[in-house]
């Protein structure tokens, strides 16, 4: 009986570590989730690429005017 509730014991500490070790990972994971978050955020969307886009046609329209005068 003894050898059995030491075996448990083990096998209870065992698994104990393991969930130690993936709640670390996970911290880890959530850590850099919110800086990829912070970084997305920051980043432009495709509404300032578009408008970006729209700038330049612009800009060489008028350079092609500036060039016939």
């Amino acid at each position: 009986m003894m050898l059995k509730m030491q075996t448990v014991q083990r096998h209870l500490i065992k698994k104990t570590e393991t969930v130690i070790t993936k709640e670390v990972e996970m911290r880890d994971l959530e850590r850099i989730n919110g800086e990829l978050k912070k970084q997305l955020i920051r980043s432009p969307g495709p509404e300032v690429a578009q408008r970006l886009n729209k700038l330049n046609g612009v800009l060489n329209a008028r350079s092609r005017q500036i060039k016939a005068s």
